[in-house]
């Protein structure tokens, strides 16, 4: 379902608008009858999708379209009105409009074009946004194949996986835990990006205790790759999403590392987006990771 904010000074048509979207079962639409105050709105919950009005008081559909832009260059973005002008039309588009649709006729079919547009913005950004995605992990697995051949101390390795997560996943911040498999303590043994102090307020375990209930732990305890699309309302987050929000972690993912049969730590992806990881995502980072854990294993070997 499309989380969705429809902006309009009238707020009958808001209603009917409301209706109509979510009889079809796709949407989720809140209202605001302000693009000042929606745009305050916006920047604090995450929608999908815009519909907006173009005259209104204040702050005009153009002026608001604008403003979304500039924070939020595709967010899809879609002018409903009854002004039907052609030079309004032209200005709404070459401000970065998706669609622009005129008010009027019969409600069912204008609403029912007005979803289709919908439909239409919505699925072309998650397409261009998961190319993008994809094309990020696939420079991740490229570089990380050169990294086992060309380092060979341990250390230096895990530096670089890390480094790599960042500078060619574009994550925020990722980390490596090893596993004291006396106490079973994870402790942190590389990270790269924004981490300003983050790891410093951890305190994870692998056994199943409270300390273990965390992404980290469930995934080195469970054996496969974990992810949190929206830590600030996942349980599993409840212990790190404060010192994690004040950081803008908006998902994670953890995948297990392994030498033989045994499990001894994980990696630690965090994104500034919420709804960032999906599994074909993640079975990239597990493809990732399990380089990192080949390359650990013949490590073992070499000092045998």
């Amino acid at each position: 379902m499309y989380s969705i904010i429809y902006v309009d000074d009238e707020p009958d048509l808001l209603d009917i608008g409301k209706i109509f979207l979510e009889m079809t079962g796709r949407f989720q639409v809140d209202t605001m009858e302000s693009a000042a105050l929606a745009l305050e709105r916006i920047r604090t919950t995450n929608y999908e999708a815009i519909i907006s009005d173009y005259q209104m008081p204040g702050m005009d559909g153009i002026s608001f379209l604008k403003a979304i832009r500039n924070e939020f260059p595709d967010l899809p973005f879609i002018i409903f009105t009854g002004k039907g002008r052609e030079e309004v039309v032209i200005e709404a588009l070459n401000s970065g409009a998706d669609h622009y649709l005129q008010k009027g006729g019969d409600p069912q079919s204008q609403f029912a074009e007005l979803a289709h547009n919908i439909d239409l913005s919505v699925e072309r950004r998650r397409s261009k946004a998961t190319i993008i995605h994809l094309n990020r992990i696939y420079s991740m697995v490229s570089r990380m194949s050169r990294a086992m051949v060309n380092i060979g101390e341990r250390q230096e390795f895990l530096n670089e996986a890390c480094r790599i997560g960042v500078e060619e996943g574009k994550f925020l911040m990722t980390w490596i835990g090893m596993v004291d498999t006396q106490t079973q303590e994870v402790h942190p043994v590389a990270a790269c990006g924004y981490e300003e102090g983050y790891l410093s307020h951890l305190s994870i375990r692998a056994d199943n205790v409270p300390q273990g209930m965390g992404l980290t732990g469930i995934t080195i305890r469970e054996g496969h790759p974990t992810f949190v699309n929206d830590i600030q309302t996942d349980p599993r987050m409840a212990n790190y999403r404060s010192e994690a929000g004040k950081r803008g972690y908006r998902s994670s993912a953890g995948v297990p590392i392994k030498t033989g049969k045994n499990i001894v730590g994980a990696m630690r992806f965090y994104s500034g987006e919420t709804n960032f990881f999906n599994e074909q995502e993640i079975h990239l980072l597990q493809e990732i990771v399990d380089n990192i854990s080949f390359a650990l294993e013949m490590h073992e070997k070499r000092k045998l």
